[in-house]
């Protein structure tokens, strides 16, 4: 009896552990201590594409590097409270659960440039560390309000979405072989198979308009017509299915602010 008291009052203490460390990972400082050592890597990652800063580049990789310790300690802290945000499963299924998660992912990337430096400091691999580190943006809609917003209204309205863009799809993949056969004999350079009436069929859906593949013929020229007016109406669709969410999500945060208050 007295050992199985002793068990539950270790689980306990180690949830009590783990809240902590979930308590203090969401705290405003922590919040935006993380915050400002991502707005310094992405800085310093765009500065050193410039030729003038070729003389800063290791004050701005000692920055990159830096910052990645931090997000180590981070990625660190997480795995280690990871069972505070699933008490309904074991500690070690709500790690892994984490690990392999968007965030999880974004985080291992961005405590790369951490293991990888001390682990070929002194080969040609240390000046390409960076490049895998431009996906440090994405740990900004973890600390953004309004990016989480905009996941949150794509969320709603995923199956909407889903149904406009599976049309759109539907259409190019139409359009882009009609426009094949139409063409291919007029011009067998421009439109040699089925993959470059896909890329006309691409811009022309979109208004793009490149002009490196255009039709000749006069039945590719009106279906090519028809093509880009449809498309101004299909993706106006998906524009109005999210810019209708995310009017409804700000009445929503409007009315929840004015009952707070």
């Amino acid at each position: 009896m007295n050992s199985a008291h002793d068990g539950i009052k270790k689980v306990l203490g180690y949830l009590n552990i783990y809240q902590r460390i979930q308590r203090y990972l969401k705290s405003n400082l922590f919040r935006y201590s993380v915050l400002f050592f991502i707005v310094i890597s992405i800085a310093s990652i765009v500065i050193s594409s410039f030729a003038w800063s070729h003389p800063y580049r290791t004050t701005l990789f000692g920055f990159i590097y830096f910052a990645a310790i931090v997000f180590t300690i981070e990625y660190i802290l997480r795995i280690i409270a990871a069972p505070a945000n699933r008490p309904d499963m074991p500690a070690w299924k709500a790690r892994l659960r984490y690990v392999f998660s968007f965030y999880g992912c974004v985080d291992f990337v961005a405590m790369l440039p951490f293991l990888l430096v001390y682990l070929y400091w002194n080969t040609e691999v240390a000046h390409l560390i960076v490049l895998p580190y431009v996906f440090i943006v994405f740990k900004l809609i973890r600390y953004s309000q309004s990016f989480r917003m905009i996941g949150q209204v794509l969320k709603e309205v995923k199956g909407e979405l889903i149904t406009a863009y599976t049309a759109c799809g539907i259409l190019i993949c139409f359009s882009a072989i009609l426009m094949y056969y139409i063409e291919r004999n007029a011009q067998p350079e421009a439109f040699g198979n089925i993959g470059d009436g896909l890329w006309w069929s691409i811009v022309a859906f979109t208004t793009v308009g490149y002009g490196d593949l255009y039709p000749i013929t006069a039945l590719g020229r009106i279906l090519s017509s028809a093509i880009s007016l449809v498309g101004i109406a299909m993706i106006a669709l998906p524009t109005g299915i999210v810019s209708s969410a995310f009017m409804d999500a700000m009445q929503k945060k409007r009315k929840e602010k004015d009952n707070n208050e």
